[in-house]
């Protein structure tokens, strides 16, 4: 029983000192990402088709999401997944072409049909709710060097009346110093989110097409979820680079409360622990490089193992003190020997714990905390609540990964 005492908090020392690597590491790499390209491929809007999906989208938003893409200059095309008029109107009134799809298929189907019309040599994906800056094309094609097959763009939460807005705000900020970091190693960012997303056509046309994607299935039911990561790992597996560009920032729609957000949060969740798993059983993490692995890794894993650690150290404590039983334990555990020795164990080594687990997530919240735009107090206090659903979440969808097939609605 003491040996395995001993087994957890080693294992619990470990797991610290690579929390602390892992918010040190980000922050340092944070300091150290550069401005955005001047040049890349020699290409202009016009090598580019923008495809957007939309299912009973809000009319007013969706008017801004097709008046900031009219701007690009580019030819777009928006798939009506069930829904028609007053979509097909305003798109055809600025220039666009739309496909209606009669049933209800999901945006995989979406974005598969909308690239039967696509023959340009960049495709960019939009999502009905997400409104895009004047410069968005120009300056995603400056990141495609020859070894980039994919660039994402830097989301905003748009705010509200809503402490939604604010948590899910604050956790876009987070999320973009992980990926500064990656970018800032040289390396490809863990997804590249589909609200906007530009790929080589070519690379990404024949898995869009396919079976494969549009009939995914996980546990043998049909997946709806996780489009973007598959395009992420398939870009990776193919050898090439999944950037992020962090100077087009878009704006996309909040989660109208909480509640959406839990559910949202547990969708992201699903989706994520499932291509985690599959991207480090198949190999596509180890392609994609060291930092990527170690990032990867202590974003979903050590999440999982620490909570886990903390239930049995609690179980133990409990047992040291008599207030729970445990049938052939309690002869070892109601000794005064192993009562002491656990007892001095937690007196120098929960102290230590605590101190080893200060400076690291310190160190991260101030950078957090300065990469917020706007509203800081407020939306650190929501980012704060958000982060405590985020846990919960985290740890639902990890038991509940197999579960990919409810619609992406919000």
């Amino acid at each position: 029983m003491l040996l395995v005492y001993r087994d957890i908090i080693l294992i619990s020392i470990a797991t610290t000192l690579i929390y602390f690597i892992y918010y040190s590491v980000n922050t340092y790499y944070l300091m150290q990402h550069r401005s955005e390209p001047t040049f890349g491929v020699d290409s202009s809007v016009g090598d580019v088709t923008v495809v957007v999906p939309v299912y009973n989208e809000k009319v007013d938003v969706f008017k801004k999401v097709v008046n900031g893409i009219q701007i690009q200059g580019t030819r777009f095309v928006v798939v009506g997944d069930s829904s028609n008029e007053p979509y097909r109107s305003i798109v055809e009134q600025n220039g666009g072409i739309f496909i209606h799809l009669k049933e209800r298929s999901g945006k995989r189907i979406a974005i598969s049909e909308g690239m039967k019309h696509v023959d340009t040599k960049f495709v960019l994906f939009v999502d009905s709710d997400t409104i895009i800056p004047t410069d968005t094309v120009t300056k995603l094609l400056k990141h495609f060097k020859e070894n980039v097959g994919g660039v994402g763009a830097n989301v905003s939460v748009k705010k509200t009346d809503s402490g939604a807005s604010y948590g899910a705000e604050f956790l876009e900020r987070t999320r973009e110093i992980i990926l500064k970091a990656m970018s800032a190693r040289g390396g490809s960012v863990m997804v590249i989110d589909g609200k906007c997303a530009m790929y080589r056509t070519g690379l990404v046309k024949p898995l869009l097409l396919s079976g494969k994607f549009r009939n995914y299935t996980v546990a043998g039911r049909r997946a709806t979820m996780g489009d973007d990561q598959q395009l992420t790992a398939h870009i990776i597996k193919n050898g090439y680079k999944a950037a992020k560009s962090f100077d087009v920032v878009i704006e996309t729609e909040a989660p109208e409360n909480f509640k959406q957000f839990t559910k949202q949060s547990i969708r992201w969740a699903r989706s994520s622990y499932y291509y985690f798993f599959k991207n480090l059983t198949d190999g596509t993490a180890f392609k994609a490089g060291a930092f990527y692995t170690f990032e990867a890794v202590a974003t979903f894993a050590l999440p999982i193992i620490t909570l886990g650690l903390g239930l049995v150290r609690f179980y133990f404590d409990l047992h040291s003190f008599g207030i729970i039983a445990g049938n052939s334990l309690d002869t070892i555990l109601d000794s005064i020997t192993t009562l002491t020795v656990l007892s001095k164990g937690r007196e120098l080594i929960h102290p230590l714990l605590t101190l080893l687990s200060i400076p690291g997530p310190l160190i991260f919240g101030m950078a957090v905390a300065n990469n917020v735009r706007g509203e800081r107090i407020r939306t650190l206090a929501y980012g704060g609540l958000a982060l405590i659903i985020i846990f919960f979440t985290s740890w639902y969808g990890f038991l509940t990964c197999w579960k990919q097939s409810k619609w992406m609605t919000r």
